[in-house]
């Protein structure tokens, strides 16, 4: 147990600086402290946004013009799609009109 909790405190000991703190340095004087903070609330807009560019630059990238056969296949499965979901509000369409008859009456 104790093992444990001796890897516990390294690895937290380890780990104090981590994000946008590995960035800043440890400043202990007011006038600076709010400066440190100023800087800290622009790294936590500017990191996410820079990882966010980043992936989709990357995606991006990757991204590739579907050849001919692909296209086709897709709109086929997309007009498929459509026509089974077209079948299924008929069918449902069909079997209401009935019931509300029924109900009506």
């Amino acid at each position: 147990m104790e093992q444990l909790l001796s890897r516990r405190r390294r690895y937290r000991a380890k780990c104090a600086k981590r994000g946008f703190r590995k960035f800043l340095p440890d400043l202990k004087c007011k006038p600076v402290e709010r400066i440190r903070c100023h800087i800290k609330d622009l790294l936590t807009l500017l990191l996410p946004s820079s990882a966010f560019y980043k992936n989709s630059l990357r995606f991006y990238k990757r991204c590739t013009k579907p050849d001919r056969q692909e296209f086709q296949r897709i709109s086929i499965a997309i007009g498929v799609g459509f026509l089974i979901m077209g079948l299924i509000g008929f069918v449902v369409k069909l079997m209401h009109i009935p019931i509300v008859n029924i109900i009506m009456d």
